[in-house]
Formats: structure tokens, sequence, C-alpha cells
């Protein structure tokens, strides 16, 4: 049974916390000036799980970037980290199948678009465009361990 809890501050800062089957995310938006800065903490649950869904992302994710905590890292050497839309997309592109436990990942090319237009010219359209909520699963974190992924979307 998922669970909601709504925090509203000053400033365009917007929390959320939200328990599911599978660990737990506090969702933090910052959107003053583009691009917004969304923050998901999150919770591992007791199998070193989480699997849960964000509120809806609405722009082109330009960047996600990958914490784990300072004094909680995770238990092995890397763990699996997958940022998916409802279809299943990955916005990592699989980049997150091995994140070291002890580093700070930042990736700033994820999915984009390759086309040839009509002269044979390649060209590349570098980002994803969002309009629904996206579900963050991570394992083999370890019990209760903590990080968290900022997505910077403009």
């Amino acid at each position: 049974m998922r669970k909601l809890i709504l925090v509203l501050g000053v400033s365009g800062l917007l929390s959320l916390a939200m328990a599911a089957d599978k660990g737990l995310i506090l969702e933090t938006r910052v959107s003053e000036t583009p691009p917004q800065r969304i923050t998901l903490q999150w919770t591992s649950d007791t199998n070193g799980e989480v699997d849960v869904w964000s509120q809806p992302v609405r722009g082109k994710i330009s960047r996600v970037e990958v914490y784990h905590g300072v004094s909680d890292t995770p238990t092995g050497g890397t763990y699996v980290v997958s940022l998916k839309t409802v279809n299943g997309l990955d916005v990592l592109a699989g980049q997150g199948a091995a994140v070291a436990s002890n580093s700070v990942v930042a990736y700033g090319f994820m999915v984009g678009v390759l086309y040839a237009d009509s002269a044979g010219v390649t060209n590349l359209y570098k980002g994803l465009v969002a309009n629904e909520k996206l579900n963050l699963d991570i394992s083999g974190v370890g019990s209760e361990k903590q990080g968290s992924i900022t997505i910077y979307v403009e």
C-alpha cells in the first residue's frame, strides 16, 4: 500500500514522501529558474531494493546524477540503477547497470534519437522529452541503504 505525504514550502520547493512495496523515496523539486531539479532521495528495503514511481516529470531530461549515502554506502562493489518511463524505456540507456559503490556518477547524454535527413546528413537529438511518471528501480545496494538521484529537466 502506497502512502503519500505532501509538503509545500516557499521558493518553489515541493517535497513528497512516498512509500512503496520496495523501498522509500522523498521527492524534492526546485524550479525557480530552469533547469528544474528533481531529487529522489531513496532508502532501500531489507532486500536491498528500491522500486518506486516519481510524480510526473515534464520537459527534456538533460542530466541525471546518482549519489549513494555518505555514511551508508552500498554493500557490494557495484549496484544497478534504472530510471524508466511508463513504457519501459530506460532514461539512462543501460548506463546504470554497474554503478560503483564508491563514486558519484553523472549521466549527461543518455537517450537520444539518431536520424538522417533527406540529404543523407545524420543528426542526433540529445535528451528525452518526458511527460509522465518515472520508475526508479535500484538493486544490489544492501539492506536499508540510502542515496539519491537528481534529475535535471529543461
